[in-house]
């Protein structure tokens, strides 16, 4: 494998402790539904499937893109994720949320929380701020629940990262399970759909 010269500046890896949280009452489940929100990498998938009967993929990272290429103003992204409502157990965002503004953030939530069972799991993943260089990576999974960086050339989009406070402000509807931040500045937060929602 050829090493990204700029790989120094992104943040080290790190062992993720909330995938593992999320991941374990998922793959407790007999017939469990997850949706991962991509970028699509063959590691990810590998690393889902063989956990999950049922694990779906939808590459919102690559769909904005073409979204925003299609016409000079951005149709409806979401049409993609037309899912039937109380569908997933588990869905997985990544850092998608860093590339939208937070109207979209608010819109792509509000469908998460149709798309999920009552008592379903959220996971996203956040940079604190952009890293350096801001280009758009994927977060890969290797064993033991440890994470690294691929790049992404052919994914060009606008950063949009917020403070934690800013953050957590968007995520209402949901209940916070746990949220971490890690020494490289990652944060990985664990979200609940309350049953009361429907």
């Amino acid at each position: 494998d050829q090493k990204d010269p700029d790989a120094v500046s992104y943040p080290a890896g790190y062992t993720s402790e909330i995938l593992e949280l999320f991941m374990d009452p998922l793959v407790r489940l007999k017939d469990g539904r997850m949706l991962d929100m991509g970028p699509v990498c063959e590691e990810n998938v590998m690393f889902f499937a063989s956990r999950l009967k049922r694990h779906y993929v939808c590459d919102m990272f690559y769909r904005s893109i073409r979204e925003q290429s299609v016409a000079r103003h951005s149709r409806n992204v979401w049409r993609h994720l037309d899912y039937p409502t109380r569908f997933f157990d588990g869905i997985h965002i990544w850092d998608f949320c860093d590339h939208l503004d937070d109207k979209k953030v608010s819109q792509l939530l509000e469908r998460c929380l149709a798309m999920l069972q009552p008592r379903g799991l959220l996971m996203l993943t956040a940079y604190e701020k952009p890293p350096s260089p801001a280009r758009v990576n994927s977060f890969i999974i290797h064993s033991g629940y440890r994470m690294s960086y691929r790049l992404q050339p052919h994914l060009k989009l606008d950063w949009n990262c917020r403070h934690n406070r800013a953050f957590m402000s968007l995520l209402t509807g949901f209940s916070i399970v746990k949220s971490l931040r890690y020494r490289n500045g990652i944060r990985e937060i664990l979200l609940k759909k309350p049953l009361s929602i429907s």
